[in-house]
């Protein structure tokens, strides 16, 4: 933990104040709403980065966990269970379901990896569309308990939400810099490589899928509880293809690149929602074909990602300065030396 303070201290800094700031600085209802569901999507992509970025697996079912945790947690709330019961409960229930999931695809990778994600995905939305009795199906639930969190007004939800994100963040970015990320790593950049050297590449890959599917559980646990409503229409493909074009955006091997692409891509979808109220034609799913433009353009132009690309082009701009430094103090020396010599 020190070494990665030491590491991330500064950028995490950063993070903190202007996450403590921002309900403050902007009070309004409205964006506190929106930084709310920042923080419960950023818990969700931080997860699938760890699938994508590490473990080198694509998943398009992440919408499908989200919703497991959501129902289960709304579901033990509404029979008169605690909501922080109901919470670990979207964490633990997600996770099996995540750990049978890659059981039963751990041989498949590529599209066909994406394929079996993206018919789990349909599965569970088409279950708790039919299973009406328990779901509510289509009509979905309504009058899910708030959590009780210092009261249930829109700043306690927001701190709740965002200290979970930091939890999460820091216990990713920790697992990045130990040896079970350097592991993760290695399967990235080559399996067979990292099967050379010994690494369980099966193992790790289920560890990662699991561990992704208890983070976007407990998202869908504070999304059901901070909504107050459920239904399954938000735990589709075009969720799944949101976490995933957020993921990609920000950068698929960075931690701070999946928070970074989570922000960037709510905005614009934002942006869109104002402009649908003005321009009619960008009303109805036309933020879908945009999300799938910009991955699209992402993937051809700067496939690792913004946070990466910036990181690199900061790297690389403070070697050459260091570099004309290190020369700018040989030319004095060099002509010190030339005059000694006549």
């Amino acid at each position: 933990m020190r070494q990665l303070l030491g590491k991330w201290g500064k950028g995490f800094g950063i993070y903190l104040i202007l996450m403590i700031l921002f309900p403050f600085v902007i009070p309004d209802e409205y964006y506190r709403s929106v930084g709310i569901v920042i923080g419960l999507h950023a818990i969700v992509t931080i997860g699938l980065c760890l699938v994508m970025g590490l473990a080198g697996q694509i998943s398009l079912g992440q919408a499908a966990f989200w919703g497991i945790g959501a129902y289960t947690s709304a579901i033990l709330a509404k029979q008169g269970f605690s909501p922080f019961i109901g919470l670990v409960a979207a964490a633990i229930i997600p996770g099996v379901f995540a750990f049978l999931l890659a059981r039963a695809i751990a041989g498949l990778q590529g599209y066909y990896l994406a394929m079996a994600t993206l018919a789990f995905g349909y599965i569970v939305q088409i279950g708790i569309t039919e299973w009406e009795p328990v779901t509510g199906g289509a009509s979905g639930m309504i009058s899910i308990p708030k959590i009780p969190f210092f009261g249930d007004t829109g700043l306690s939800m927001y701190f709740l939400v965002w200290g979970i994100v930091t939890c999460v963040l820091l216990f990713s970015l920790n697992l990045l810099n130990s040896r079970i990320g350097r592991a993760f790593r290695a399967i990235h950049k080559s399996e067979i490589a990292a099967t050379s050297m010994g690494i369980d590449v099966r193992r790790f890959k289920l560890n990662a899928f699991v561990v992704s599917g208890m983070f976007a559980g407990i998202s869908g646990g504070l999304y059901a509880h901070y909504m107050g409503i459920l239904d399954p229409q938000p735990f589709g493909l075009h969720e799944s293809i949101k976490f995933l074009t957020m993921v990609v955006v920000g950068g698929m091997t960075s931690i701070w690149g999946a928070l970074v692409g989570t922000i960037l891509i709510n905005f614009i979808s934002e942006g869109l929602v104002m402009l649908g109220g003005v321009i009619p034609g960008l009303q109805g799913d036309i933020d879908t074909i945009i999300f799938g433009a910009i991955l699209v353009l992402i993937i051809m132009f700067m496939p690792e990602g913004l946070v990466p690309r910036l990181r690199a082009s900061y790297e690389k701009a403070r070697a050459k300065k260091a570099k004309a430094k290190a020369a700018a103090h040989a030319k004095p020396e060099q002509q010190i030396e030339g005059k000694a010599t006549t």
